[in-house]
């Protein structure tokens, strides 16, 4: 019972810290999607540290000594805690989020996050050696259930509850929990067993005494798949919706039920059942991608749905082969050590590799076609299908498996395989081949810059961020200064700049932009304004200059700050003080995720400090999945400020997409202008009734999802 309990709390805790770090220090980054694909890499290669020790310490320890080490190690530990991040950690540039997000948990969490993660397979050896008749492989299976659970009560039960600082907190206290819970499991091992080195006395007489050198290969090739889909399909997620927990949790959700059904009996991973499902949803996958690459919307369930279950059936795969191969339990932590430097490799390869290798998120598909290879060696090496009797008993017998269905299985692996993907590539390819000027991906996410309709009048330059619009420009000399897409003269922020008292009065205007796209807001710009653009993306703002001509038409009134321009607006503000803009502009989306630290109340707060006394806060909202006026009319109330809804209807010919902003002043002279009053429309009564405001602490993406 005591091994069952340390390792539930264990697995609990690990996976709970998961969700409540990131959440923490994702706003110090941007809130780009890729944070929590740096602290899944950050965890798995913490996973593989812890068990390494594990794997150290009960091959050369002898097991009184493992407990003695252990329990010694897990008091040090305390002295870190509470896991809460400093603030003197928040970055001072962009130049390498990944390597400081790295060290930053490393200080904070690492060390506790190290020793609980040994706990599993630690302590699933130590349950071998008081219960050497029993499997303990079915402990993994019920640690991952543990992960589950704290999994699914963080966006439920914790982040609605609890402030991020309870947060971590509460974690620290319950890994003192951990620690007295693990010191009764240890104790009562300490007392059972001599103080002699690990011995196995008997082994299950289910499982293959043998492991050739081909096995431990394949558990990191399908470890290493499995994380390349997990961290893929969360970033396709995030990527276009938003950076929060929820849209974290859901895929790492699945990714471990599939570890617990693969682990808790070899009976419910079935090939004849999930090897074809996987076969069927492979091209309606990259049928979807085809049309995501084409810039094409596609709902929001479809997509979830479809990615998110078709990534479950491919881990599944992956990991129902790899238990599939698993040695007897003599060699349990090392088959867990490989199994975590799989893991390791893949999160490596999202991370830092892809990012340098590939202009768009090719690991997604390249690690579907990857599975069906893996899944046919593994058929090779160990054939059958385990098909119930009423089907067939032939498809069970290994010798029909290996000459009559193997080969029928690398055809339709290769040649469909390679069909899928190539084709994909090629369509892609022919899509964009005369349209692609440049492709850039980095930490942010995937920048494309577009040429269409060369040669024509309306020939223009788009610029897209993942598969959302970021600024168009024509290249028509008469037409190259048009403020187009979300900016045009009569949307929100096309009114607040030409009917703002100042720039009637043929007076400076001084404006502020978090996000700059492609720079369109700076088609604007007269002679005595300055213009200031917060971008953290570096490679952005090089696009933009090389590409557009908005930034560079503007010369030295035009200021481009590098950095999350919350973070670059606190540090002004601390250091210089405000910054007095008329016009403070909120258009910061990376693809059309919301970046949530941006509209919280204490952002707010900040913007308002930089802008003047009769200054006007431009918030643009437009977004496919999330309806955010109710955040932004609730906002404006607390603050009891006055706030107009500005829409804007889309006009292809003038390049201009629908938008939809809102204006928040208690400028009269501005908000009462006849000009403005036009474009008002009146607060749809959802926005009036739904009390919704954020803070750091708090924020719910959920109940804001259009319908």
């Amino acid at each position: 019972m005591q091994f069952a309990i340390t390792i539930f709390i264990s697995a609990f805790l690990l996976f709970q810290v998961q969700p409540v770090i990131a959440r923490y220090i994702l706003p110090w980054y941007g809130g780009s999607p890729a944070v929590w694909s740096t602290c899944m890499l950050f965890f798995q290669v913490g996973l593989l540290v812890g068990y390494s020790y594990a794997h150290v310490i009960s091959k050369y320890l002898a097991t009184k000594k493992q407990v003695i080490v252990h329990f010694v190690l897990l008091g040090l530990s305390l002295l870190l805690l509470p896991i809460t991040p400093s603030e003197a950690l928040k970055p001072d540039s962009v130049d390498s989020p990944a390597v400081d997000i790295i060290f930053l948990l490393f200080s904070t969490v690492g060390i506790p996050y190290i020793l609980v993660s040994s706990t599993g397979p630690l302590l699933q050896q130590w349950f071998n050696k008081q219960y050497p008749d029993k499997s303990p492989y079915r402990l993994y299976s019920l640690s991952n259930l543990g992960s589950l659970l704290a999994l699914l009560t963080y966006p439920f039960i914790v982040e609605p509850n609890l402030g991020l600082n309870t947060q971590t907190i509460v974690w620290s206290i319950g890994y003192g929990v951990f620690i007295l819970a693990c010191g009764w499991t240890g104790l009562t091992l300490y007392k059972s067993v001599s103080n002699l080195p690990p011995t196995i006395k008997k082994v299950e007489p289910t499982e293959n005494q043998k492991m050739s050198v081909m096995d431990p290969v394949l558990w990191i090739a399908f470890s290493a798949c499995g994380s390349i889909l997990l961290l893929a399909a969360t970033n396709f997620v995030c990527q276009d919706v938003a950076v929060i927990p929820f849209f974290w949790i859901i895929p790492l959700s699945l990714y471990l039920i599939t570890f617990i059904i693969a682990f808790d009996n070899p009976r419910w991973y079935m090939r004849w059942f999930w090897i074809p499902i996987l076969i069927l949803i492979i091209p309606k996958i990259f049928m979807l991608l085809e049309g995501h690459y084409d810039l094409d919307d596609a709902e929001l369930m479809e997509q979830l749905i479809v990615y998110l279950g078709g990534m479950f059936v491919a881990v599944m795969v992956c990991h129902g082969e790899m238990v599939r191969l698993k040695p007897p339990a003599k060699h349990l932590t090392f088959f867990y050590l490989m199994v975590s430097l799989g893991g390791a490799i893949g999160g490596i390869f999202v991370t830092f590799v892809a990012p340098e290798i590939f202009s768009d998120f090719w690991e997604w598909p390249i690690g579907l076609v990857l599975v069906l290879l893996l899944a046919a060696v593994s058929f090779i090496r160990k054939p059958g299908f385990d098909v119930p009797k009423f089907i067939s008993s032939k498809l069970s017998d290994p010798k029909f498996a290996i000459w009559a269905i193997s080969p029928t299985w690398l055809v339709i692996v290769l040649v469909g395989g390679a069909w899928h993907f190539g084709l994909k590539i090629i369509d892609f390819q022919d899509t964009f081949s005369e349209d692609v000027l440049a492709s850039n991906r980095n930490f942010y996410g995937v920048i494309r810059v577009i040429e269409s309709s060369k040669g024509k009048s309306r020939h223009r330059y788009k610029m897209y961020h993942g598969q959302i619009n970021h600024g168009i420009q024509f290249q028509n000399p008469k037409k190259m200064h048009w403020p187009t897409t979300y900016f045009s003269r009569h949307s929100g922020i096309g009114l607040a700049v030409r009917r703002h008292p100042k720039r009637l009065n043929r007076q400076g205007l001084h404006l502020g932009v978090i996000g700059l796209g492609s720079g369109t807001i700076g088609t604007y710009l007269m002679a005595k304004d300055k213009f200031v653009f917060y971008e953290i993306d570096p490679d952005v703002e090089r696009i933009a200059r090389q590409y557009f001509t908005y930034l560079n038409d503007g010369g030295k009134r035009i200021e481009v700050v590098l950095g999350d321009g919350r973070i670059s607006m606190e540090k002004e503000l601390k250091e210089q003080g405000s910054r007095k803009y008329d016009i403070l502009a909120i258009d910061a989306f990376s693809g059309d995720a919301i970046p949530i630290h941006l509209l919280t109340k204490e952002a707010f707060e900040l913007y308002f400090q930089h802008l003047t006394s009769d200054g006007v806060l431009a918030v643009h909202i437009s977004n496919k999945y999330v309806d955010l006026e109710p955040l932004i009319y609730n906002m404006a109330k607390e603050f009891n400020i006055d706030s107009v809804l500005i829409e804007e209807n889309r006009n292809r010919s003038k390049g201009i997409k629908g938008s939809t902003w809102v204006l928040i002043s208690n400028n009269q002279k501005f908000m009462q202008h006849p000009r403005v009053l036009a474009y008002i429309e009146p607060w749809p009564d959802s926005a009036k009734q739904k009390k919704v405001v954020w803070t750091d602490d708090y924020s719910n993406l959920v109940e804001l999802r259009k319908q």
